[in-house]
């Protein structure tokens, strides 16, 4: 068996060779990602997301308006109107509260009547 130095630790072979691989990684990373070409190709792929997404969109809505669907935007629509509604609403009974107090006032005869007391059961079963 050859012996080891004891001033050898087998997880510093491990971490220079995870460093030099980080390294190079990093030299080709900014080989590609640095060109030109790249930049170009980047911007073309997100234009080319964004006009399949328009696109989507607007198929969606067809649909939607040929089933007779309202879409997102008559939805949000909808929700807007609502609020402004609740809104409204909120101030109109702001404005009947102030106009008449809410004092309950009861008509007709006070209540007075209460319920028969329960009688006690005088069947004792032993």
């Amino acid at each position: 068996m050859p012996a080891m130095a004891d001033d050898t630790d087998p997880m510093d072979s491990i971490r220079k060779a995870m460093g030099d691989l980080e390294g190079r990684f990093d030299e080709m990373a900014k080989a590609v990602f640095g060109t030109d070409a790249f930049a170009e190709t980047s911007h073309r792929a997100t234009e080319l997301g964004a006009k399949v997404q328009r696109g989507m969109s607007d198929q969606m809505s067809k649909n939607l308006a040929f089933f007779n669907m309202p879409s997102r935007e008559d939805v949000t629509a909808i929700g807007e109107r609502l609020m402004t509604m609740d809104e409204r609403l909120v101030r109109i009974e702001d404005a009947l509260a102030r106009l008449a107090p809410s004092e309950r006032k009861t008509t007709g005869p006070k209540r007075t009547r209460k319920p028969p007391a329960k009688k006690a059961s005088k069947n004792k079963s032993d």
